[in-house]
């Protein structure tokens, strides 16, 4: 049997690469945002948060000072050419996003079967966020990184990198408190320093007075006052988007872009106040009850397991439900932050070799994962893509996940320690996972 040619793949995957640049760099929704604010940093203007600063008060920059220094080169040529190299890397980093997840789970590479649900359960998000041209994609390619490097013991490599994921998107500082509970305090002494230093790169162009400011500027603008773009954003698929749409009544014809033509689905009319209360509290419990799980069913107890991948099977696991978290407790979870889910996704998928129950209940889940995103991107007409939208169809397709991964997470630790509990010789220090 003849081997492919790595250099036909290398072809193919090229020209590939230049047709799909020229569909997606025409109407990319996102990208030109970040380069008209690009155009205003050359042009000497540094109010980075103003509203004219970018496209308007919807489309305005919402990043760190350093995502628009470090990409400076960037906004120096024309648009066209910009958009291009911009779509250029989301492919590189699409292709190192899927390389991390096929190495980690390498049950991938033994079923055609295992791929295709894989690429049906999530194919959708990809495909949107390349035409948005979102930034959340470099984001999910460095936080794949950084667990790729801890489930290989490269602290320093998986500290920096996640420290860039912070620094260009809040959104993963939500996993720190699991490094915490799991004692990886080299990771995070390092991921600590990184976050600092990248985040102080901008006072060499600012002024360290100048980039203090900026950082206030962006706290104020971004983390501490939410409600104008959770009003006028993308629709949240998090606990609290779905609990505002669910339990209060949204005006959805306030929102300033004209874009409004959502249906009300709201069975309540509790005010703003009260829903968020509700979502704190529902987070946290959540939060807490996820960690506390983690921390009840220890990987390998006792390191009597004589399994060499044990512990990184497992490490992939808990990673796979922080993700899972993460996407439902954070205060904006839009559609293409979904991405996020190939790794929860390929972590069920993993589980298809199990004969036991659990591996039952994981592909029947993958399955209908990959069904209904199969199939409900494909109904006609725009009013019933809105409607699915604010239902919250993929938020509780991300329940579905987070639930089954729980389920098998569960199940298989009371299996280990139930063997570990069992009168058996004892594995010598150097035969153990270290």
């Amino acid at each position: 049997m003849k081997k492919r040619s790595p250099t036909l793949l290398i072809l193919v995957s090229a020209v590939a690469i230049v047709l799909l640049g020229l569909v997606f760099t025409r109407n990319l929704i996102d990208f030109p945002v970040y380069y008209a604010a690009g155009r205003s940093l050359i042009g000497g203007r540094a109010d980075l948060y103003s509203p004219d600063f970018a496209l308007g008060p919807v489309m305005d920059y919402r990043y760190p000072p350093f995502f628009l220094i470090v990409l400076y080169p960037l906004w120096l040529v024309p648009y066209s050419a910009a958009a291009y190299i911009w779509f250029t890397m989301s492919a590189i980093e699409v292709a190192c996003i899927v390389l991390i997840v096929i190495r980690t789970f390498p049950e991938l590479r033994k079923s055609k079967t295992l791929v295709l649900l894989v690429v049906l359960a999530v194919a959708q998000y990809f495909v949107m966020v390349l035409h948005y041209g979102n930034a959340h994609l470099l984001v999910v390619a460095l936080m794949f990184g950084s667990f790729y490097c801890v489930l290989w013991k490269k602290e320093l490599a998986g500290g920096l990198l996640m420290g860039l994921a912070i620094t260009i998107k809040v959104t993963p500082v939500l996993l720190l408190p699991y490094f915490i509970l799991k004692r990886r305090w080299k990771l995070l002494a390092a991921l600590c320093l990184f976050l600092v230093a990248l985040n102080f790169v901008p006072s060499a162009y600012f002024g360290f007075r100048g980039n203090n400011e900026l950082l206030a500027n962006w706290y104020r603008h971004v983390v501490a006052s939410q409600e104008f773009h959770e009003d006028n954003g993308p629709i949240n698929l998090s606990i609290k988007g779905q609990l505002r749409r669910y339990l209060s009544a949204i005006d959805y014809s306030q929102r300033v872009d004209g874009d409004i033509k959502y249906p009300a689905i709201n069975v309540a009319r509790f005010s703003r106040v009260q829903v968020l209360g509700a979502w704190e509290i529902i987070a946290a419990g959540l939060f807490a009850g996820v960690l506390l799980l983690i921390w009840r069913y220890p990987a390998n107890p006792r390191g009597l397991l004589p399994q060499p991948d044990f512990n990184r099977q497992r490490l992939a696991h808990e990673f796979s439900l922080m993700t899972c978290l993460m996407l439902m407790v954070g205060p904006l979870t839009s559609k293409i932050y979904l991405i996020a889910l190939l790794w929860p996704v390929a972590c069920l998928a993993s589980f298809g070799d199990i004969k036991a129950r659990e591996g039952r209940v994981a592909m029947r889940a993958l399955v209908g994962v990959a069904f209904i995103n199969a199939v409900l991107p494909l109904l006609p007409g725009r009013s019933i893509q809105r409607l699915l939208l604010v239902l919250g169809v993929d938020f509780y397709l991300n329940c579905l996940v987070m639930a089954v991964l729980t389920f098998v997470l569960v199940s298989q630790a009371r299996v280990s320690l139930k063997r570990s509990g069992e009168p058996r010789m004892r594995v010598p220090s150097e035969a153990r996972t270290p």
